[in-house]
């Protein structure tokens, strides 16, 4: 069967994208890759995304090995577009949580990575192949994981391709919360996107940038400004003065993100 992405509204603006390619673990291919592009492309509207693996034993094993093979000189290299379209995800301006349960490997890792949470029970495991596999990582693969766990850490996981099981995962900062089954795990992952749903959608997106920004030294110039900018329009937003009307009333606010 090929791979296919599914898409699951699952009510409160929570769209849940499920990887699902049963015969290859769940990897990741050009075609689910593209269908990914196009789920976050159409994201409209989206306050939240959860973005699992299909069944509970696996959340992707990375990108498919079969599509592997030499390649011409300056053709792209398959990693490229992998960046890419988790970089897409990543500025969207809705948070995201990945449930990992079991192997999160290679791209499926970086997946993981490119989200903003990660929620995972006690089969989750971590690792970063590609010295076992004879190829240099791209460095913006090499990024996320160093961003989440320090160069050290990331050096080490890298270089020795070592496995990396949930409790270790969670002291190192790749899961922010460890449950003891999947059951768990998704009920505590849909009640996370649920709640970053609920928060203001012009500041959550702000905010994501601005640490964005912190994680490379705070921006250049430009973009510090264009930071202030967003800062400046959200104190003059109709979710500011709703937020603050909600408070005062002592009633859950209404957020409509502008």
């Amino acid at each position: 069967m090929p791979a296919t992405l599914g898409i699951d509204d699952l009510g409160g603006g929570v769209r849940q994208l499920t990887l699902a390619h049963p015969e290859r673990r769940n990897a990741l291919d050009d075609g689910l890759l593209e269908a990914l592009a196009a789920a976050v492309a159409d994201g409209a509207g989206v306050r939240a995304w959860l973005v699992r693996g299909a069944g509970e034993a696996i959340f992707s094993s990375g990108y498919d090995l079969s599509n592997l093979s030499p390649v011409a000189p300056g053709a792209p290299l398959p990693d490229e577009r992998i960046g890419e379209v988790f970089d897409a995800l990543v500025k969207h301006p809705a948070p995201s949580v990945a449930l990992v349960t079991g192997p999160a490997f290679g791209a499926g890792c970086e997946l993981a990575l490119a989200c903003d949470f990660r929620v995972g029970d006690a089969s989750a495991v971590f690792c970063m192949p590609p010295a076992r596999l004879g190829v240099v990582y791209a460095l913006k693969g090499m990024a996320r994981l160093v961003d989440r766990i320090g160069v050290g850490r990331a050096r080490f996981m890298f270089l020795t391709g070592r496995r990396c099981g949930a409790d270790e995962a969670l002291r190192m900062g790749l899961l922010d919360v460890l449950e003891p089954t999947a059951a768990v795990a998704r009920d505590d992952a849909v009640a996370l996107c649920r709640e970053l749903a609920q928060a203001a959608p012009l500041a959550v997106a702000g905010m994501r940038r601005g640490f964005a920004l912190l994680a490379r030294g705070g921006g250049t110039a430009d973009e510090r400004a264009e930071y202030d900018a967003l800062r400046r329009a959200s104190f003059n937003s109709d979710d500011a003065v709703e937020g603050r009307a909600a408070i005062l009333d002592k009633r859950a606010p209404r957020f409509e993100g502008r």
